[in-house]
């Protein structure tokens, strides 16, 4: 997993419980790297898991919760980062149906060791989408807060139930809200202003 994920949960728990609460986290942690965790690298999956596992002990939230709050927290430095592949995805269907051929395609080539989970979308009419996840991780809460996260970014936001799970893999149904942002929450259980 790249280093750039490790320091968006670094932001992600300083934003909640101030600058000094990663590095408590990180040293109430058992990690398989024993090097400094820098954005370029690449570290072990399970140190990340191994993270939240001990953000969960330590503030109390329940790891699904914390993950996706997580997840939608993370959207917008992902997106600003590859702002550049996005131009013409100008709504929050069109950016998923290309996810996976324009942006994770880049981000391989760009960098090889990069190895970030699968999505293929499939449009199914009615401006419904049939979304599907594959990675070894199984972090479907963490999807579910990146799908939160695009709807805040477009300013659309996105009413999805995950359908089916087969192991770590995952299909959700997705389509986006006809209520502008601010008018309430769209998807039984958001967690709108969940923190850590």
């Amino acid at each position: 997993m790249k280093g750039a994920i490790f320091k968006l949960l670094e932001d992600f728990v300083v934003a909640n419980h101030g600058p000094d609460a990663f590095e408590d986290l990180l040293d109430r942690t058992e990690l398989q790297t024993t090097r400094a965790i820098v954005g370029p690298g690449t570290y072990p999956a399970e140190d990340l898991i191994a993270l939240v596992e001990t953000a969960v002990a330590t503030y109390g939230q329940p790891i699904d919760e914390l993950l996706r709050a997580f997840g939608r927290h993370s959207f917008p430095p992902l997106a600003e980062s590859v702002s550049d592949l996005m131009v013409g995805l100008d709504d929050p269907i069109s950016f998923l149906l290309n996810l996976e051929s324009v942006i994770h395609t880049e981000v391989r080539k760009l960098d090889p060791e990069a190895n970030p989970a699968r999505f293929t979308a499939t449009d199914l009419g009615d401006g419904q989408l049939r979304f599907d996840y594959q990675s070894d991780l199984g972090l479907f809460p963490l999807v579910e807060g990146f799908l939160d996260g695009v709807g805040d970014w477009f300013e659309t936001p996105l009413i999805h139930e995950r359908v089916s799970t087969d192991g770590t893999n995952a299909v959700f149904r997705v389509r986006a809200s006809e209520k502008p942002i601010g008018s309430g929450p769209v998807a039984e259980g958001a967690p709108d202003g969940v923190t850590v």
